[in-house]
């Protein structure tokens, strides 16, 4: 027998069940997008969450946030690093750079032509040429390769005003622009007269947007070298800035090493933090729980399957007679099963195909509506960006997989039960 005949044959035999046939293509098509939806809901959270973890660091990238020195009968943590820690950083196998950051207590006003802009903060003083290959990435411009040139944040023109017209900042392109920076040692009644020291730097090189929209850069950054200019500004606890680092940042070459990095740092008293070991925690929690909801849903597929079995069973007995004819003229049992199998199939893959395609619709919906009803329950809490619903291509093929392959064994007995029937039975059957 052809597959065209066998084709032929299923297809002459569902349109005579039109409706047994919709409903059980429908509750098919509600087993899968209903596991599909589920799923998708672990996956948006994730999703969500890691992008969350990423949005504050790179991948490759393990923060130094102090190391603990033996002193006296208890440990204490130091907070500033020297030359030979970050020779030690540097020698660690597969580090590609180590970022070194410096912020002083001193207050900064920024001058461009008339407009001018203060803050109570300095500059971010750090070592350019590690800064190439770390986190800092560049919407135009270059890189600084002295004292006086500078990077500026993304919205650093914003905060530029006109004394004269506050609520006017400055539109033109900072790019190869002069600023005056005046740097002044903090108000203190104990200290008559405070000193001030003014620097000449030209902005080199624009950073990139930051990547939550709602996140404003007015950041200065400016080389390392820069704080020997306000050295005599500086009380005593800062001047060891001039060859020790606040914050370090180490980068390795690729994803794959960042957890041994960070465990040999670990290992020789530093206390470190990367966000790929933040990751594997975020992806361990959450295996679970796409595991649970996963299992959840393939309940409603199962409960489908019922209804395949059900159908399938209904459609033997009704085509008793013709199957008694088709082996009184020969057909093999094996063409007879694979008649039953392909309806079953067929019930399998139309249900799957409609049900990832309302699931999509299901997902999007709840991606697009979710935030606007929170919304309009918090004001003060919107979740901008959260991803509620995602659905991968893995988790297409995972449904599909499970979707069709229980209406393929669903559809095995009553396929087996076809071939069982005896032909003289079959023959004198009323009809």
């Amino acid at each position: 027998m052809k597959w065209k005949d066998k084709y032929d044959f299923m297809r002459q035999n569902m349109k005579k069940n039109k409706s047994r046939l919709f409903m059980t293509v429908l509750a098919t098509a509600m087993g899968c997008c209903f596991l599909v939806v589920l799923s998708s809901i672990g996956f948006g959270f994730q999703k969500s969450i890691t992008e969350q973890i990423t949005s504050n660091g790179k991948i490759t990238e393990v923060s130094i946030y102090g190391k603990t020195v033996a002193s006296g009968d208890e440990n204490s943590v130091d907070s500033l690093y020297s030359q030979d820690d970050i020779e030690f950083f540097q020698s660690i196998p597969h580090v590609e750079s180590v970022v070194r950051q410096n912020m002083v207590s001193l207050n900064t006003q920024y001058a461009l032509d008339d407009y001018a802009a203060a803050v109570e903060h300095s500059p971010v003083f750090t070592v350019m040429e590690a800064e190439q290959h770390g986190k800092l990435e560049l919407a135009e411009g270059r890189f600084p390769t002295n004292e006086h040139e500078i990077l500026v944040g993304y919205h650093f023109a914003e905060s530029l005003r006109l004394p004269s017209k506050p609520a006017q900042p400055y539109s033109d392109r900072l790019l190869n622009k002069s600023i005056k920076i005046t740097l002044k040692q903090p108000a203190d009644a104990a200290i008559k007269e405070t000193q001030s020291i003014a620097l000449d730097a030209v902005v080199v090189g624009i950073l990139k947007q930051p990547a939550k929209e709602w996140l404003q850069d007015y950041s200065v950054v400016m080389d390392q070298s820069a704080i020997a200019s306000v050295i005599t500004l500086l009380p005593a606890e800062e001047q060891r800035l001039l060859d020790h680092y606040q914050n370090v940042l180490v980068y390795a070459e690729d994803m794959q090493h960042v957890t041994r990095i960070a465990k040999t740092i670990k290992d020789n008293g530093y206390n470190a933090y990367s966000v790929a070991s933040e990751l594997k925690k975020v992806d361990s929690i959450f295996l679970f729980v796409k595991l649970g909801l996963l299992f959840v849903g393939a309940i409603a597929v199962l409960i489908a399957a019922i209804g395949i079995y059900n159908t399938m069973t209904m459609a033997v007995t009704e085509r008793t007679q013709d199957i008694g004819i088709m082996k009184a003229i020969g057909a093999a049992p094996s063409s007879i099963r694979s008649i039953f199998l392909l309806e079953s199939s067929f019930i399998g893959v139309s249900g799957t195909l409609i049900g990832t395609a309302v699931a999509f619709l299901v997902s999007f919906a709840a991606n697009q509506l979710i935030p606007i009803l929170l919304s309009s329950q918090n004001e003060d809490s919107e979740p901008a960006g959260f991803v509620f619903s995602y659905i991968p291509m893995t988790l297409i093929w995972v449904s599909a997989a499970i979707s069709i392959g229980i209406a393929i064994l669903s559809g095995m007995q009553p396929a087996r039960r076809a071939t069982e029937i005896d032909v003289l039975k079959a023959l004198r059957r009323d009809i």
